[in-house]
This record gives structure tokens, C-alpha cells and sequence, in this order.
């Protein structure tokens, strides 16, 4: 399923984001080289982020904040992170 039409990325393709350490839309988008577009596909993301932690960090979720995936690649606003 396509998440972000803009930039053509599917569910796979964030997934495989969250799993290299990425935590919220824009260290998504940072891992995948691109910025936020029309921004439709940020609430998603951010609960696909939600629920790849919670299974992850189980108990931890709320206090478990890992370093995005590419920080410093791209300047990003409020709204992706």
C-alpha cells in the first residue's frame, strides 16, 4: 500500500525506515532522502511510528525516544516531526 503518494513510498518502505531507527515522519522521509510534500501521509506515518515502537519498546514507548535516521540530512518543520 502506498503511504506517501509524492514520493511514491509504500508501507515496506517506511517500515523498513522504522526499522533502521527512524521514529516519526521526518526521519522517514530523511531516511529516504526526500521531504515532506502535501503532508497527507504524515498522520499515518506518525502511527505507523506509534505502533512500530510500541511493539518494540513494549513498556518503554512512552520514554523511548531513539535518534532519528539521518538527522542532519535535511532541515524539517514542527508539522513531520
Amino acid at each position: 500500500m502506498y503511504v506517501c503518494i509524492c514520493h511514491a513510498l509504500n508501507d515496506k518502505q517506511v517500515s523498513k525506515a522504522l526499522d533502521t531507527g527512524a521514529h516519526t515522519p521526518a526521519s522517514i522521509f530523511r531516511h529516504h532522502g526526500c521531504q515532506v510534500q502535501c503532508g497527507k501521509c504524515v498522520p499515518l506515518m506518525r502511527e505507523m511510528a506509534n505502533d512500530h515502537r510500541n511493539r518494540q519498546c513494549g513498556a518503554c514507548a512512552t520514554t523511548c525516544t531513539p535518534e532519528p535516521a539521518n538527522a542532519d540530512a535535511y532541515p524539517y518543520g514542527v508539522a513531520a516531526e
